[in-house]
Order: C-alpha cells, then structure tokens, then sequence
C-alpha cells in the first residue's frame, strides 16, 4: 500500500482553473459477474475507440490517458488503432494490469489472486515488467502512468513501479474498502493528489473521482 504517513498534498497554484484527468481502463472484454479466466482476450471493440473522440473527446478538447493491459498490447489491431490516435496527439498511453491474463501465469487464478498486490513480490514485478516492457515495444513510448486493475496494489507496488520508470500512480479510490474479497483499503485516503516517495523517487498519486453527500463527506486533513 502507499505510505500515508510520508505523502505530501499536491497544490496547483490558486489561479489555476480545475484541471480534469481522464484515464480510461482498456481491458479485454469480460464478464464481471463471472469468474476470472485467462481464455477471456478478446478486445475487438477498441476497434470503435475513435467514435469517441470524434463524439466527445475532441469535442471538450479532452486527451484521455488510455491505460491498457496485456491483451490490448498483445493485439496487433488494438494497438494499431490506439497508436494511431496516440501519434496524432489525441490520447496517451499507459499500463492497467489485470495479472489473471498477464504472463508469467504462475499464479491459480482466483479472485485473491486477481489483486497483483496479494502476489508474491517476484511474481507482481515480473508481471509488471513484461507489459510495461511490450507497451514500450508496441508503442515507441515508455509509459509512466500506471493504474492497478481492480486498484490491486500492495506492499510492494509503489516500489516495482517506481523502478520501471513509472511517475503516475492512479489506483487509489478515496475512502473505499475492498477488503472482503482480499482488496485494498483506501479507507484513510482522501480526494486530493498528492506526492509520494517509493524506490528512490518521488510520484504523483491521482485518485479516481468519488464522490459522497456533502452531509457524509469525511474533513480534509
């Protein structure tokens, strides 16, 4: 898990408009209310990722971060249609690991297991490395935005992605547990960015969206 104790708030100057980050999980196509499978790659439906910028994201002057998985990376289609939107400065690209169909696949899969940060440490970096090291391959561009899929971090997660060169760590989901199935608690984490050190470096956390009744929300520390 990230270091609450050492993270630092990270403040835009006053004058400066709100500022929206978009990072959008691109993922094989599954269903969530069955069990995890590593037969589950299919990723056709990127083909029609373009509509959506034509639709919406142009539109609103928009750049999503496409954070993507090793079915995306390993589809030649795929990674055409999203390179070809990253090259005209339309999107950016970065890492989402769904470790169940990421190899190497030593692990059962299992839902304790579909949570990278419950692996053994030597496992989760391999994992990491390998898709971050055939995003580069496929894309041209090192990626140094990571998002866990199912925002599986662990105890080790901070460390590996420091050292693969990642600076952008977006997994946290602010006041949420996910404990019952084995998941993270971010129960202590709140809405705002913040800096972090891991490995040496210094990185910028940038919590998903949540939101709750102004009657319920916790006080900013």
């Amino acid at each position: 898990m990230l270091n609450l104790s050492a993270h630092r708030r990270a403040v835009l100057p006053p004058e400066t408009p709100p500022v929206l980050t978009v990072v959008v999980d691109t993922e094989e196509e599954f269903d969530w209310n069955q069990p995890f499978s590593r037969s589950n790659t299919s990723t056709q439906s990127i083909a029609a990722q373009p509509l959506a910028h034509q639709r919406v994201f142009d539109k609103y002057g928009v750049v999503p971060t496409y954070v993507i998985d090793w079915p995306v990376v390993s589809d030649p289609a795929a990674v055409k249609v999203l390179k070809g939107l990253m090259l005209q400065g339309r999107c950016e690209i970065g890492t989402h690991l769904h470790p169940w169909v990421s190899p190497p696949y030593e692990e059962e899969v299992s839902v304790f297991n579909s949570y990278a940060g419950n692996l053994p440490k030597e496992l989760e970096d391999k994992k990491l490395e390998t898709l971050t090291d055939a995003i580069e391959a496929a894309f041209g561009v090192r990626p140094i935005v990571f998002k866990a899929g199912r925002y599986g971090v662990g105890p080790h997660t901070a460390e590996t992605i420091a050292k693969l060169g990642y600076l952008i760590d977006a997994s946290v989901v602010p006041y949420t547990r996910m404990t019952a199935d084995g998941g993270p608690d971010f129960s202590g984490h709140g809405i705002d960015p913040f800096w972090f050190d891991a490995g040496g470096k210094t990185l910028l956390e940038l919590p998903a969206t949540a939101g709750y009744p102004s009657s319920t929300l916790p006080a900013r520390k």
